[in-house]
This record gives structure tokens, sequence and C-alpha cells, in this order.
């Protein structure tokens, strides 16, 4: 038995050597990076992907602007318009159009635009899918509880504050944008666990709307004329000077 055992750990070390390699060395063995060959059919789509696209911050922007609009009307009572007929309008232009525009920005490689528009374009979706749900549900405004939209706000608030500190190394409009928005969400959030006033939600919203048409404004006009015609202000804070040196 101990003679079998013998042959079998010589041929086992026997066809080691024969694999290439030595078993008592695994942790020596370094696996060098391969250059994969991707079928004719994904190197089309690669190739496809743009690089160089048209500027996408009007697309946001005037998104974000046009949803604000629908959402002031009826908070301030200037539109007796039920959830069935704001929903369509909150779940393309300020939802899809801005998760697009959000797309765009990435194949620019753009952080900021990126993570600003897609993750608020979802918010907007999600507010319009929640109306749907309501109405062809048959669920009636007075018994919907909304807590769970509340702690979603409670989420976008930390991110929205998040975003603002990082605009102000931007411009100046950006951090308005931004700051209204938090006011908006917090009187939200103070809405829906408290029962308090939608006036301030209208008020930062409208806010947010204004500004946000004169940035798109701005960023259209700039991008048409090739250079620098109407101001967004300069950045509030500069990051470079924070950044560590090796």
């Amino acid at each position: 038995m101990n003679q079998d055992s013998y042959d079998d750990s010589s041929s086992i070390s026997q066809s080691d050597e024969e694999l290439g390699y030595n078993a008592k060395k695994v942790r020596e063995i370094r696996i060098e990076p391969t250059q994969i060959e991707f079928p004719e059919s994904y190197k089309m789509i690669l190739h496809s992907i743009p690089t160089n696209c048209c500027e996408p911050g009007p697309l946001g922007l005037f998104s974000l602007a046009i949803g604000c609009c629908v959402l002031i009307a009826a908070d301030f009572g200037w539109s007796n318009s039920g959830l069935l007929l704001r929903a369509p309008w909150l779940f393309w232009i300020p939802g899809v159009a801005q998760i697009i525009a959000g797309i765009f920005e990435i194949f620019r490689k753009n952080v900021f635009g990126s993570f600003a528009f897609t993750i608020y374009g979802a918010l907007w979706c999600g507010i319009a899918w929640t109306y749907m749900h309501v109405v062809y549900a048959g669920v009636e405004d007075s018994h919907l509880e909304l807590h769970h939209l509340g702690v979603v706000c409670i989420g976008y608030e930390i991110f929205s504050m998040i975003l603002f500190i990082a605009s102000l190394g931007l411009n100046t409009t950006f951090p308005i944008i931004l700051g209204f928005i938090q006011v908006a969400v917090i009187a939200l959030i103070s809405h829906i666990f408290w029962g308090s006033s939608g006036v301030p939600i209208a008020i930062g919203l409208l806010v947010v709307c204004v500004f946000s048409y004169y940035t798109g404004f701005a960023v259209f006009i700039n991008t048409i004329a090739g250079g620098h015609v109407i101001s967004t202000g300069g950045p509030l804070l500069d990051w470079k000077k924070y950044v560590k040196k090796n």
C-alpha cells in the first residue's frame, strides 16, 4: 500500500511537471492579462457608442424646469388636474428626458451631470409611477399612506446635499438650483410626515424652475455660439486647492 501511495504521488508530481508548473509554487503563479476577441457584431456595437455627442445640459435643465411647472401649478392651485393628468408629463419630460441627458453625460465623461440627471430623472419617474398606481388602484388621496415616499425623499436630500457641495466648484447657478431643490425636498418631507403646508414646496420649485431655465438657456446659447455669451457665474470654491500631492 505504501508503495502504491508513493507511485500515485510520483504520477501526480510527474503530471504537474508535464503541465508546466510546480504544485508547491502555486502562489508564485501570475496570470497575465489576455486580449479578448469580440465577435464582429459586438465590435459594431462598441464602435457605434458615441464618444463625442452634443451638449445634453439644456435637455436636462429644461426638462427639470418643465417638471417644476407642472407641480407648481398644482401646489399653488392654478390647476385642478388630477394625478392621472400630471403623471405622463412628470414621467416623460423631467423623468425620461433627464435620464437620457444623464446617459449622454456619461459618454462625455461628465461625472456631475451624469449623476445629477440620471438620479433625479429616476425620482421623477418614481413619483409619476406612484401617481399612476394610486389612480389605477382606486386609492383616495385622503387614505394614501406616503411615508415610504418620505423616506425616499430623505435619501434624495442627502444626495442633493452631496451634489450641492460638489457644485460649489462649478459655477454660481448650480448651487442655487440644488440649494432650492433641498428646500423643496425638506418641505415635502415635512408635508408628508407632519402635514405642513405645501406652499414652501411650490416656492422652492419656483426658484428651481427660474434658474433651471436661465442656466439651460445660457448653456444652450453658449454652445451654439461656440463661446462665452451668457454668464452662469464663476465657481464659489476651487476644489483643486484641496487635491493632495504625493
